[in-house]
């Protein structure tokens, strides 16, 4: 087959980047037959790594993609007819989006396969946009990417059936593919010195609700003890900087101090050791649709706290605690019950390691293969 790929992520450096470049390198492993022509703005293209069975397709844009496709920017029609007609001329068995976040329109009849991470944005556009206007052009671009689509890719069973309530899309032209942690996420080779720190890794934006977060962390009696929250996310670029600035503000009114910490974007070498010297990881999402941080942290052999009613349940399944992320009195209970047993982290960070490798980047491209095989083939599984 020749396949072709929507290459608008590979910029990215939050969830959909990290996922689209680690799929990349699964297929590499796992498919020798197959061939990719990967289509990418002038940014994506200069970093994009020479790979035999992976032809960069240059198209140039006004805007790249990482730029466009945020809160508050919008890809110019220009931008989204160039890549379209660049698909076009190429003679391709089945295209894949590895998310909708960059999807364009295809202006040849082929198989499309488009992947819908969550539904946040569609369910809550307050929590995602920044205006109106955003929204509107979201709901355009998501709406047209489902009606080309022959098969709509996700990444959890929670995920799935939000798609099929949602847009009405029925479950046989849903596939699920479990994302992972990359190999290097993984529990130190000797015992590392602690960082007594509780960690949090993720966008800063409205939905990741660090508000509840911050505000369970202020009723610690493990603040006594000079235990630190660090908060991992790339405010310069998430646009949300309201929401960034609020959470500052938080801070202060609570009087926290240089308690708590907002990194900005770290490079993984520096996350990898953020997860493994901190006591516990916690992620307060009111909703995700699958929450790799967790899976990384997990991998790092970190007990986590999670949140109750989205992805993350089956995510950790019983290897993590489970809150209420509109209860901060009881996310503070949780926290400071982990913080206070030492063994009983031990015994959760061992279970989550063990958890973290039932999941795997080469699995999720086997599965991949077979959705491109199906698709092409207009085979519909449930």
């Amino acid at each position: 087959m020749h396949i072709g790929i929507d290459g608008g992520c590979w910029n990215n450096r939050r969830g959909y980047g990290r996922f689209f470049r680690e799929l990349l390198d699964a297929l590499e492993r796992n498919d020798a037959r197959n061939r990719y022509t990967v289509f990418l703005d002038p940014p994506s293209y200069r970093d994009f790594p020479c790979r035999e069975q992976f032809r960069a397709r240059l198209v140039e844009t006004g805007r790249p993609v990482s730029e466009a496709a945020t809160v508050d920017g919008r890809r110019s029609v220009s931008d989204l007819l160039r890549m379209g007609w660049a698909a076009a001329r190429e003679d391709l068995d089945v295209f894949f989006f590895p998310s909708v976040y960059s999807y364009f329109p295809l202006f040849r009849p082929v198989p499309a396969v488009v992947g819908v991470h969550d539904t946040i944005a569609d369910r809550h556009p307050r929590l995602a946009f920044s205006s109106r206007r955003h929204e509107l052009f979201w709901r355009w671009k998501v709406r047209l990417a489902l009606a080309q689509a022959r098969t709509v890719l996700t990444v959890s069973e929670y995920s799935k059936r939000s798609i099929q309530q949602w847009f009405g899309i029925p479950a046989s032209r849903i596939r699920v593919m479990y994302e992972a942690a990359a190999p290097r996420f993984q529990p130190a080779a000797a015992e590392e010195p602690g960082g007594g720190y509780i960690l949090y890794v993720g966008g800063i934006s409205p939905h990741k609700n660090l508000a509840t977060l911050i505000r369970a962390f202020s009723r610690l009696e493990a603040r006594a003890r000079e235990t630190r929250l660090i908060l991992v996310g790339d405010y310069q670029a998430d646009g949300f900087k309201n929401c960034y600035g609020e959470l500052r503000a938080l801070v202060s009114e609570l009087g926290l101090g240089e308690q708590v910490r907002f990194t900005g974007f770290v490079p993984d070498e520096e996350l990898c050791l953020l997860y493994r010297r901190a006591r516990l990881f916690v992620l307060p999402s009111l909703d995700e649709g699958f929450g790799l941080p967790v899976i990384e942290a997990m991998a790092c052999g970190l007990p986590v706290i999670v949140s109750a009613g989205n992805a993350m349940e089956e995510v950790v399944g019983g290897a993590g605690v489970v809150v209420n992320p509109c209860d901060e009195t009881g996310l503070a209970r949780e926290m400071d019950r982990l913080l206070a047993d030492a063994e009983l982290r031990r015994e959760m960070g061992a279970r989550a390691v063990r958890r973290a490798a039932e999941f795997s980047w080469d699995a999720a491209a086997r599965e991949l293969l077979r959705v491109f095989e199906d698709a092409r083939n207009g085979k519909l599984r449930g």
